[in-house]
């Protein structure tokens, strides 16, 4: 293999050093990708009605000033509120919500727990329905969308937050959803 300095124009030094920069970025970016795409599949029509209603109610509550002050109460890991995480987007968060995509979730790891309705990961647009139940025809979203559509409008409104950004643990899953009750009514 050639000199670094003949190839890159850079002394080894510079160009170990840009490598190593370059290496510890790119591997968050593309695993960040790759386990989204890898996993886009569409819902059924049915499961993809009731998150279109949780959505719509979701958008509703989103309007409320009270409710849009979670933007401003929470943050990312690297210290930016979820408001200023959706500015690029360039739209409110009710518009943001509407327009959230949600796909079948049956690929997805964190849906393999049985206890666990959505999913999604931190800073990243798409919503997960967690769709597998076994002897069941339909999620279990969809199941709490029918019978508590106030709650699964919660539940929007919670994963909505972690596509702008927001972790878990610290805030647990039972504070955020606590949080979005209080405040998004």
């Amino acid at each position: 293999m050639p000199p670094l300095r003949r190839v890159y124009g850079l002394s080894p030094a510079l160009a170990t050093i840009a490598m190593a920069v370059a290496l510890t970025a790119a591997p968050r970016v593309l695993v960040a990708a790759s386990r989204v795409d890898s996993v886009r599949k569409p819902l059924s029509a049915f499961e993809a009605a009731a998150t279109e209603r949780a959505k719509a109610g979701a958008a509703r509550r989103l309007r409320s000033p009270e409710c849009q002050k979670l933007l401003t109460a929470y943050s990312d890991r690297a210290g930016r509120t979820l408001s200023e995480n959706l500015a690029p987007w360039g739209m409110s968060a009710a518009e943001y919500v509407r327009q959230l995509p949600f796909y079948d979730g049956a690929g997805v790891a964190a849906c393999r727990r049985g206890s666990v309705r959505l999913a999604t990961f931190p800073g990243e647009p798409p919503v997960f329905v967690c769709t597998r139940r076994p002897g069941r025809l339909n999620s279990a979203f969809s199941t709490v969308e029918a019978e508590n559509p106030s709650l699964a409008e919660v539940m929007v409104i919670h994963e909505m937050l972690h596509t702008l950004g927001l972790g878990e643990n610290p805030p647990t899953t039972f504070e955020i959803t606590e949080q979005v009750k209080a405040r998004c009514r």
